[in-house]
C-alpha cells in the first residue's frame, strides 16, 4: 500500500494530564523499544491538499473539552497497541463537525475516542498484563489545544511516528 501525505488534527490534553501521559509514553517506549510521541486524541485526518492548517484552525471556536475516562484498552493495530479510552460528548462531536466543515469533509463524531500510550506490535498476553497494570489518578481529562500534524498514512512503524511534524496549533478557549 502506497503512503499518502496527510494533515491529522489532534486534541491535546491540558498540562497536568499531558505530563502524566508523556511520562507513561516515555517509560513504555523505553521498556518496549517503541517510538515516543506526544499524547493526543485524533479527531480527523485529511489528504494534504495544500490548504494552510493555521487558517483552518483560526476558524475553529470551541471551549476546552472535558472527557471522562472509560478505561484502558489494547488492540492489534500498531497505532492502538495500548490506549486510554474516553467517553464521547456533544462538545467533541460538535468540534469534529465544525472541523470537517472547515476542511470540506463530511465527518461524524470520533468513533472510539482514545489517547494512545504505546505503538508496538506485542503479544496479546503482554498487552493484557499492561491493561490490568495501568491505573490513572484521575477520572476525566481536559483537552485544551488542537494541533495539525503532517503525517504519512498509513502509519506502519516507528519511523512513521518519528516523522510527524506539528504545522499549526490553537488553544481552545470558551
Amino acid at each position: 500500500m502506497r503512503k499518502s501525505n496527510a494533515i491529522v488534527y489532534w486534541l491535546v490534553p491540558a498540562k497536568p494530564e499531558r505530563e502524566l501521559f508523556r511520562e507513561l509514553i516515555r517509560v513504555l517506549a523505553e521498556q518496549f523499544e517503541a517510538p515516543r510521541f506526544e499524547p493526543h486524541l485524533t479527531l480527523i485526518a485529511i489528504a494534504d491538499d495544500g490548504r494552510a492548517p493555521r487558517e483552518i484552525l483560526r476558524q475553529i471556536h470551541a471551549p476546552p473539552m472535558h472527557l471522562g475516562i472509560r478505561g484502558i484498552g489494547s488492540s492489534s493495530r500498531f497505532t492502538k497497541t495500548l490506549f486510554v479510552r474516553f467517553e464521547s460528548s456533544k462538545s467533541l462531536g460538535k468540534l469534529v463537525v465544525d472541523l470537517g466543515r472547515e476542511l470540506r469533509k463530511r465527518t461524524k463524531s470520533v468513533r472510539d475516542p482514545h489517547v494512545s500510550l504505546l505503538y508496538k506490535t506485542l503479544p496479546k498476553r503482554v498487552k493484557k498484563e499492561l491493561v490490568s497494570t495501568i491505573k490513572l489518578p484521575f477520572e476525566e481529562v481536559t483537552f485544551d489545544f488542537i494541533q495539525a500534524v503532517r503525517s504519512a498514512l498509513p502509519i506502519r512503524d516507528g519511523s512513521d511516528v518519528e516523522a510527524w511534524k506539528v504545522v499549526a496549533k490553537k488553544r481552545l478557549s470558551g
